[in-house]
């Protein structure tokens, strides 16, 4: 039987890829958006942690790094949110992790 050492290296021990780019960090000033007074006009700093599909589900409703946001409503952790013309409901879980800064 033969044995072909270079196919087996190729296959078993899968190529690295190059160290992915840093995310943007949050400021010491920001705060995490459930924290916000109902009223308050807030500033997206960042995320808590390393979250990319909260952050492709923000993306899509429109939220990202620097947009700015209104807090509507608050209940039990949960908040709705205007951005822009539009209103956005975050569950308790998904707002403990945005970090945001007040606006000017």
């Amino acid at each position: 039987m033969f044995f072909d050492s270079h196919r087996l290296a190729r296959s078993t021990f899968p190529l690295i890829s190059p160290a992915p780019a840093p995310r943007p960090t949050a400021s010491a000033a920001s705060f995490g958006i459930g924290l916000a007074a109902r009223g308050a006009r807030v500033r997206v700093a960042g995320l808590a942690g390393d979250h990319p599909a909260l952050a492709k589900r923000l993306e899509g409703m429109g939220i990202h790094l620097g947009s700015e946001l209104e807090i509507i409503q608050r209940e039990a952790g949960a908040l709705i949110v205007r951005v822009g013309n539009t209103r956005v409901a975050l569950g308790a879980g998904m707002a403990h992790k945005i970090l945001v800064t007040l606006s000017a």
